[in-house]
């Protein structure tokens, strides 16, 4: 394998669709509400993330042009570009839901050459990469003390993003010029893998607006306490969908969803200083080439079973565990996962890629189902309470679960 300007390409195309696919999502979850609360479908932070989703798989799924693809995808790094200055919140979300979504959708179609898996591979660690350090960014660039800072308004340009966009746009210019994607290769479009990807983001949509109304009717810390019960939905929905769709092409998405119930490298600890956050961004392109050399999806699901059972190690004594667990271990395992399930056809590879961030948010404040077991503050133990067994336990069968039906079907003809 020769690394190749398509290769830089994709993998800060796929960095820049990360970071914007968490953007599209809130951290918070302090609700007040009552009612039905409808308006959480369309106003929530899990609006952006599905609609982020959707376009990816529909752009993916249904375009078949590289001239349109191209187009779509300079359309989405725009769209980025110019989201956080149009103002309400709202219309900042939608815009930028849609832009990640045809950035992504766009990448995901300009993959389709005779080098599919190489490509594929590269756009996965980039966008695995913008997810793992989303958190970790944003804090670096916010945690800086600025005197009176809460009291200026917030400015309409930020700088560094516009400059990472426009680098962007301009290797993506090049790459497209020099016509190192190499010879398109169409294929037949999967119905099955359409309505996968339609209906899985708007399962995780459903379900974020079903948390909502429990929030007011049990309280907080009776929702968060029974939010794994719902989380079970999505792991169910998941699966049925990996088996339903054709082939071994259902792997990634089971990989997918093995990572989003792991955990996430942004809610263990941050680090002192900026330069750590290249160890797991290395160990992301590590996994990712000793996936594509060495695929065994089965084995990255094993070790992401290990990153989940982690989590009963996140107090002291033994913090330090789950510490290493998810900056060292999560980026290797899941980027290997990923990159060892793949080449699966456009509208998979979309939704897969889209996942982590559209099905998180009614399960995860941050990236990983167990990221704040118990979710409230608890007295002081010298261990891990029941709910850090029942939640943290949860989690394993829920990536367990995923690499038996990854083994599975593995064993189909490819």
């Amino acid at each position: 394998m020769t690394f190749r300007i398509s290769h830089v390409c994709l993998l800060l195309g796929g960095f820049v669709a990360g970071i914007a696919l968490t953007s599209t999502t809130s951290r918070e979850f302090a609700f007040v509400v009552d009612g039905e609360r409808l308006d959480a479908l369309y106003l929530g932070p899990a609006a952006g993330a599905f609609l982020a989703a959707i376009v990816a798989v529909l752009v993916a799924a249904l375009v078949r042009t590289r001239r349109i693809l191209s187009t779509l995808s300079f359309a989405g790094l725009a769209l980025l570009g110019v989201a956080p200055s149009t103002g309400p919140w709202d219309v900042e979300v939608y815009l930028g839901g849609v832009g990640a979504g045809l950035l992504l959708g766009g990448l995901v179609g300009l993959c389709a050459t005779a080098d599919r898996a190489w490509l594929q591979t590269a756009l996965a660690a980039g966008v695995l990469a913008g997810l793992l350090l989303a958190g970790p960014i944003d804090h670096f660039r916010t945690s800086f003390p600025r005197r009176y800072a809460d009291y200026l308004p917030e400015p309409a340009f930020d700088p560094v993003a516009l400059t990472v966009l426009a680098l962007t746009s301009l290797v993506l210019a090049v790459t497209l010029a020099s016509g190192d994607f190499g010879e398109w290769t169409d294929v037949a479009m999967s119905g099955r893998a359409l309505v996968v990807g339609i209906v899985l983001p708007l399962i995780g949509l459903v379900l974020y607006w079903w948390f909502v109304r429990r929030v007011w009717n049990v309280g907080t810390y009776g929702a968060m306490q029974g939010r794994w019960m719902f989380g079970l939905v999505l792991v169910v929905a998941v699966i049925a969908a990996s088996l339903w769709l054709e082939s071994r092409t259902g792997i990634v998405l089971l990989a997918a969803m093995a990572f989003v119930a792991a955990g996430d490298i942004g809610v263990a600890a941050f680090p002192d200083s900026w330069p750590w956050l290249l160890v797991p961004a290395a160990l992301v392109l590590t996994g990712a080439v000793l996936g594509r050399r060495f695929p065994q999806p089965v084995l990255g699901i094993a070790a992401l079973a290990v990153v989940a059972a982690s989590a009963l190690f996140e107090h002291p004594l033994w913090d330090n565990l789950h510490v290493g667990a998810t900056w060292l271990l999560l980026p290797l395992a899941a980027s290997y996962t990923v990159a060892s399930s793949l080449p699966s056809s456009e509208p998979v590879t979309a939704t897969s890629l889209a996942v982590p961030a559209a099905l998180a948010v009614p399960l995860i404040a941050d990236y990983g189902w167990t990221a704040y077991a118990p979710l409230v503050e608890s007295e002081s133990t010298l261990g891990p309470d029941s709910w850090a067994w029942t939640s943290t336990g949860l989690s394993v069968a829920a990536v367990v679960a995923c690499g038996l039906a990854a083994a599975y079907l593995g064993t189909r003809p490819s």
